[in-house]
């Protein structure tokens, strides 16, 4: 339920009624979690995309077109309670604070259990200067998952400015245990031991820290390296090679998801389909696989295809938001509303638009960008 009139629903209609295109027909679907088939609801197409694209906004910051496309989400599957959390979420970080509490009540009304909304109201707790229920709500997320790093670091946060301190440095100890490499628990731990004049706990803190530092700066001063595994990659996407090509970014450390966005961008119709179902089906959550299977099917102008992957679009499974589209996936989702919807529809999909960058992107993507650039800039209208 929206507490405000939605300030740019032109921006979210295109794609709203491109989810609408199709029609989800099963009553459940099943996912696979962590190597377990699970069965559960089937969502609406037009939800997950709206998700799909409010979680594509909270990424960039943009948080009222967020909870824009949340609340029109929740408009179509008020029983969500991941969507529910994701309002709460925008809702507070925008100063509503009694709304937000609603929706996150909501939330934990249709899943007592669903960690995320526990502990994204506890980041809303303690914004609003209330560390005491902060505590109880984290404390929860964490006993739900522990092994969410972020809720771990939240509990020692609030444990500090509670006055707490050896309970946080306690807390952010047993994470270091786990990941010893973290930035974020190295900083808070600093932070801790600050407060709490723990001099020799600051000073190994800041030493990690100055450490990791150096490591990053030693990487990031080493050459570029050269778009030649992706070149390789697109090759073997080229002659039909899906599995080399699978290989190949399993080498270059590329999410499968993105040989799908890859072999779409090139047109091969057949290896984004097939990479792109697999990836489905495993994760649910990748907005990238779920763009190149409706680009793929509208490319091979198999209409049947696209219902059908409309009907793959489905909430997040395993709770949290849904991963947002790479780059090159937005181009290509923004040429397939060009496409099928127009202009207005793709510029209000990619927001305002800049010039090329060149050097910025791979050459697949430069040139996807650049071919998208000069089809705006005509200007043509979707065929009938």
């Amino acid at each position: 339920m929206r507490v405000a009139p939605p300030p740019s629903a032109a921006r979210l209609a295109a794609l709203a009624a491109l989810a609408l295109t199709a029609a989800c027909a099963a009553p459940e679907v099943a996912r696979s979690v962590d190597g377990q088939i699970l069965v559960g609801r089937q969502i609406s197409a037009r939800a997950y995309a709206l998700y799909a694209i409010g979680a594509e906004a909270e990424a960039r910051g943009d948080l009222e077109t967020a909870l824009e496309a949340y609340e029109l989400a929740e408009d179509s599957d008020p029983e969500s309670a991941d969507i529910w959390t994701r309002v709460g979420s925008a809702r507070c970080r925008l100063g509503r604070r009694e709304a937000a509490d609603e929706a996150f009540d909501r939330a934990r009304a249709i899943d007592p259990d669903y960690a995320p909304a526990h502990l994204e109201q506890a980041r809303c707790d303690l914004a609003a200067g209330r560390p005491a229920a902060a505590l109880g709500r984290v404390e929860r997320a964490v006993l739900l998952d522990p092994d969410r790093d972020d809720g771990v670091l939240l509990r020692a946060e609030i444990l500090r400015r509670l006055g707490r301190p050896e309970d946080a440095r306690l807390s952010l100890r047993a994470l270091l245990v786990r990941h010893p490499f973290s930035a974020d628990a190295w900083r808070a731990l600093h932070a801790v031991a600050l407060e709490a004049g723990d001099r020799p706990a600051a000073e190994e803190a800041a030493r990690r820290l100055r450490e990791l530092a150096a490591r990053r700066t030693a990487a990031s001063e080493r050459p570029a390296p050269p778009w030649g595994p992706l070149a390789e990659l697109d090759d073997a996407l080229v002659h039909g090679q899906l599995r080399r090509a699978r290989r190949l970014a399993r080498d270059a450390d590329l999410p499968p998801a993105e040989v799908a966005v890859r072999a779409a961008a090139l047109g091969r119709v057949g290896e984004a389909r097939e990479q792109a179902e697999l990836v489905s089906a495993a994760d649910p959550s990748s907005a990238s696989a779920l763009v190149a299977l409706a680009v793929a099917a509208d490319l091979g102008g198999d209409l049947e295809a696209l219902t059908r992957a409309c009907d793959a679009l489905q909430a997040p499974a395993g709770g949290g938001a849904a991963v947002p589209p790479s780059p090159l996936a937005r181009l290509l989702f923004a040429e397939l509303l060009f496409r099928r919807i127009g202009r207005d529809a793709a510029l209000a999909w990619l927001g305002p638009l800049a010039p090329p960058a060149p050097g910025a992107r791979d050459p697949l993507s430069r040139e996807v960008e650049r071919r998208l650039h000069r089809e705006l800039a005509g200007g043509a209208p979707a065929a009938p």
